[in-house]
């Protein structure tokens, strides 16, 4: 095998991930819109033609950048659920996990939220996320109801309301460690009064 060859291939893949990892930090602080393709180049330290060598265009860059740092991979292991454990201890457990997850990818998460607002690709990449969590995490629910730990219920609006409760509290930034167990605990008990 050509060995320059393939350390030239090796640099311009490291220089291409530099741009994306830039960028998203850049997309974050100023939004896409707010950016400029001199910004970008300026925070990666590199020409403008540069930047274009390997995007045509911020929405491209934006795309590779969505692409690289979508966590869905990661949320569908956060939400392979063992069925046979008791829903108490494995929604805390998914809660505490999605808020890690949360605080972990901030950048994406504040470009998302940012741009959710306009962008149709950002748009559809959460609306992705959502479906698949709320979908994963209403079966291991609907499994609960199955077996008599739960009562019947719209378990898909159980599951919005802890990933959605999660994501606002991350938003807000609401400290997890006492916020989350109470967010089970209601879910799972209400605020009825038991007679």
């Amino acid at each position: 095998m050509n060995e320059p060859a393939t350390a030239r291939r090796h640099q311009a893949e490291q220089r291409r991930l530099q741009l994306i990892d830039t960028a998203l930090a850049v997309f974050a602080e100023k939004g896409v819109d707010g950016a400029t393709v001199k910004d970008l180049s300026q925070a990666a330290g590199v020409a403008q033609g540069l930047l274009y060598h390997y995007f045509r265009s911020k929405d491209e860059l934006l795309e590779a950048a969505l692409e690289r740092h979508y966590f869905l991979p990661e949320l569908r292991r956060i939400t392979a659920l063992d069925r046979d454990r008791p829903a108490a201890e494995v929604l805390l457990e998914v809660v505490t996990r999605l808020a890690a997850m949360f605080r972990q990818h901030h950048l994406f998460m504040r470009v998302v939220l940012r741009e959710s607002l306009s962008n149709p690709l950002v748009v559809e990449r959460l609306e992705r996320g959502r479906r698949e969590a709320v979908r994963v995490l209403g079966d291991y629910l609907d499994s609960r109801v199955a077996a008599g730990e739960l009562r019947p219920h719209d378990t898909e609006t159980t599951a919005r309301i802890l990933a959605y409760a999660v994501a606002a509290a991350h938003l807000v930034g609401t400290p997890s460690d006492d916020f989350l167990p109470a967010l089970v605990d209601t879910v799972l008990h209400g605020i009825i009064a038991q007679p």
